[in-house]
């Protein structure tokens, strides 16, 4: 996973970058185009590097000031080929740069149309599958719905960047309170498309389940926190649904709207309590993992500037 950083920077910060870089193991090629920023006399540096040496790079452009006074842009090429840096190339890492995380969280769980709708359509599906008492649409749900990144997302802006934190408690409540919404309106359906279906919610397994709290359900889900910390670090997006599956955020605020709708104020009152929980295991366990992942191997003095 190697990585191309552009800086537009001053000349003379631009010299104490390549006089570090120059010679840097995992550092295949450095390009400077003097003068290239259209309306200053900023030059542009292109910098071809290892995952590793990316990493160290971009700490050092935060130790000098340089993020805050330029301007950088992180990208992957398909592949770096430097006959002189093959080694660092082969056994370079995964993990993450501090504000690919940020960006992968604002990308996941910003107020869009399509995070609102599959929320939304989240609860609803997860809804059909409590009435009917089918675990698979329970399952399908929770893959549907992007609702790991707003929680962890709040843990992060903690961390050093406030906009963050607020950002991902807004997103939390709307996108949480429409997902309830559609496992109001889908338990509505459910029940009149299945005429067979119980009445009692509190009967039904999953229904019973997912609104206890348990010691191995808190176990399971700080687990799963700590697993989504750790894939979020690595950009591995695609195992966040995994996460999801584990946790219980969906199906418990699927059953506080199905008890809202049903008129079962108890039920929904447990299982408002079920997805407090779950949405604490996250904050926990993904907040320790970033923060050790800051403290341990990004070291960033200025966070907040992301």
């Amino acid at each position: 996973m190697p990585r191309r950083i552009n800086v537009t920077i001053s000349p003379e910060m631009r010299t104490r970058i390549v006089d570090h870089l120059k010679g840097q193991s995992g550092v295949a090629s450095i390009t400077l185009h003097r003068g290239a920023s259209l309306g200053s006399d900023d030059d542009v540096l292109s910098i071809d590097t290892s995952n590793n040496a990316a990493l160290a790079a971009i700490k050092y452009l935060d130790q000098i000031g340089a993020l805050r006074v330029g301007s950088v842009t992180i990208s992957e090429p398909s592949v770096v080929i430097s006959s002189g840096q093959a080694r660092s190339l082969d056994d370079e890492g995964n993990e993450a740069i501090w504000e690919e995380m940020g960006a992968l969280m604002r990308r996941e769980s910003n107020l869009s149309i399509n995070y609102l709708l599959l929320m939304t359509l989240s609860g609803a599906i997860a809804a059909f599958g409590l009435v009917t008492d089918t675990l698979h649409i329970v399952i399908g749900a929770m893959l549907v719905a992007p609702g790991y990144a707003p929680l962890l997302r709040i843990a992060f802006g903690l961390l050093g960047h406030r906009y963050s934190a607020r950002a991902g408690i807004w997103s939390t409540c709307v996108g949480y309170l429409l997902l309830g919404a559609g496992g109001l309106i889908g338990t509505g359906l459910a029940l009149w498309l299945h005429k067979n279906a119980a009445t009692d919610l509190t009967s039904l397994y999953w229904v019973d389940y997912w609104s206890k709290i348990t010691a191995t359900g808190v176990a399971t889900s700080l687990l799963a926190g700590i697993a989504g910390g750790v894939i979020t670090s690595s950009r591995q997006t695609v195992l966040a649904t995994g996460v999801m599956v584990a946790l219980a955020l969906v199906p418990s605020m699927a059953i506080v709207g199905m008890g809202l709708g049903s008129g079962n104020l108890d039920l929904a009152l447990d299982a408002l309590a079920r997805w407090g929980v779950e949405a604490l295991c996250v904050l926990v366990g993904g907040g320790l993992t970033l923060a050790a992942k800051q403290a341990l191997v990004h070291r960033r003095t200025h966070a907040n500037s992301i």
